[in-house]
């Protein structure tokens, strides 16, 4: 017992006592609270994120290649509808261009319409002023004719008569 008392002693005032109890409930602790099960579920966590990110990683790469390969046919798209707006802004040209001859020419005959009947009256104007300034003439040419002879009066009066006569039947 000697030995005993003696290794009882020599526990005591080493602190291995002490060590193997904190060994003990440390154990004891991390059985109850299943430290090692929660570490294992933690570290599943982890690696189920990180399988999850390099897939969603997989699907952004695939849907960049998607917008890449549409990106690069932009260009072509661009112009190719930059072709067909200068196709179709050189055909509305060239229709505004036709239209506005076939106004100007509409413009230019109904001027030159306005103008012909203008002159039809100007022409109609100045052979009425003509053939009233040839009357007056007449007009005086023959009273100086009669003044100067007077038997061509008389003939005048008959002619006249006559042609009066000619107008009634």
């Amino acid at each position: 017992m000697d030995k005993f008392i003696e290794f009882w002693n020599w526990l005591m005032s080493t602190n291995v006592l002490n060590f193997v109890v904190m060994v003990a409930l440390l154990y004891y602790i991390s059985v109850k609270f299943d430290f090692a099960g929660k570490l294992e579920e933690a570290r599943q966590k982890v690696v189920d994120s990180i399988r999850e990110s390099e897939a969603e990683k997989k699907r952004s790469e695939e849907a960049f290649e998607k917008k890449a390969e549409a990106a690069s046919h932009i260009d072509e798209e661009i112009y190719n509808t930059l072709n067909v707006a200068e196709k179709s802004a050189n055909a509305l040209g060239k229709k505004m261009l036709e239209d506005a001859k076939i106004i100007t020419r509409g413009i230019i005959t109904s001027t030159q319409k306005r103008i012909d009947a203008k002159m039809s009256l100007l022409q109609a104007e100045l052979m009425k002023k003509t053939a009233l300034a040839a009357v007056e003439i007449a007009k005086r040419d023959i009273q100086n004719e009669l003044a100067e002879h007077s038997e061509l009066h008389d003939k005048f009066i008959y002619e006249s008569l006559n042609a009066l006569d000619e107008v009634r039947q």
